[in-house]
């Protein structure tokens, strides 16, 4: 081994002593990072700066079982049973509307339109496409000269095969538009400028009465609304599938639950048709369907209330046309 490389060999341990801090430092940051912190100290000031420990940093990790350590402030049980009563009202009631209002129609698709008659062009059934260099064909005005229809002279004899020419038809009239109503150009009557419109006359105003506050819509009559019971059917729900007789979930538990309840008393199953479904209606035939169903529905909760050792003659069936699956309720 010559000098010069032994003096080589020499100084590579010293410079990998020299670039492991440098490696080191970068091994958390990649090029952009790297530039980003360059630029950084390059600029000074606070963005040069290592930035501050987050607050809490070294605090024990809290307790997510006992947070938050106040009971949120919630309305008081009297005032969520009101509103749920409300929710079911309303929920009620757009189920018997949606049965009033009947079906949803079938819109048969809209006829095809006639295809147009067009008309031939002599002229542009005749042309041809050409390339590059290729002679253009002769028009057929060129190759069949059209007969003049006013000579100078008539002619006084004629050939008796000669063809007569072809007589022009006559375009056919359109057909007459559907007329529109007259437009009416001003049906409200201009405002002058700087003025404002006439407003109708307002309804008479409330009576008043000292110590209150009657609103302004208090002579406003509210909508009509039907004579329908809207509170919730009482009893245990069991729910079905839209349209059929089976079950959702698994119901062991409220089946087990209405037995146990029960003792020596009478269980009457109310079972209902159609719910919120674009099919229920008041039309009689409607009402037939759905009420089957409802009995389907609730001759399945029979049978496995009576395999449950429930007698049949313990159990009345009925049902209704609209409704939410099936309310199993205990006779007193």
């Amino acid at each position: 081994m010559t000098a010069a490389t032994r003096r080589t060999a020499g100084k590579i341990p010293f410079l990998l002593l020299m670039t492991a801090p440098l490696l080191a430092a970068c091994q958390h940051q990649d090029a952009t990072d790297t530039v980003t912190g360059w630029w950084h100290n390059f600029e000074g000031g606070e963005i040069a700066k290592l930035r501050a420990p987050p607050p809490g940093e070294n605090l024990r990790y809290p307790h997510v079982g006992r947070t938050p350590t106040q009971a949120p402030d919630l309305p008081t049980p009297e005032a969520r049973l009101s509103l749920t009563t409300q929710l079911e009202a309303q929920r009620n009631l757009a189920q018997r509307e949606s049965a009033a209002q009947g079906a949803l129609p079938t819109i048969p698709p809209p006829p095809k339109p006639a295809p147009a008659a067009t008309t031939a062009n002599t002229e542009q059934s005749g042309m041809t496409m050409t390339t590059v260099g290729q002679p253009e064909p002769e028009s057929p005005s060129a190759i069949n000269p059209a007969p003049d229809l006013a000579p100078d002279h008539p002619a006084t004899t004629s050939a008796p095969n000669a063809s007569a020419p072809a007589k022009k038809t006559a375009p056919s009239a359109p057909a007459a538009e559907a007329e529109l109503p007259a437009v009416v150009a001003k049906s409200i009557p201009p405002t002058p400028p700087g003025q404002f419109p006439k407003i109708g006359d307002l309804p008479p105003p409330p009576p008043q009465f000292p110590g209150f506050d009657l609103p302004r819509d208090a002579m406003v009559s509210d909508p009509v609304r039907p004579d329908i019971d809207t509170s919730t059917p009482e009893g245990t729900l069991i729910h079905f599938q839209p349209a059929t007789d089976h079950v959702t979930g698994d119901p062991q538990g409220d089946y087990q639950h209405i037995v146990s309840l029960r003792g020596n008393r009478r269980l009457t199953i109310l079972g209902f048709g159609a719910f919120m479904s674009a099919d229920a209606a008041l039309a009689p035939a409607d009402q037939n369907r759905e009420i089957a169903l409802g009995l389907l529905r609730a001759r399945v909760v029979a049978r496995a209330l009576i395999a449950r050792g429930v007698p049949a003659s313990a159990i009345i069936l009925r049902a209704e046309a609209i409704g939410d699956g099936v309310r199993v309720t205990i006779n007193d």
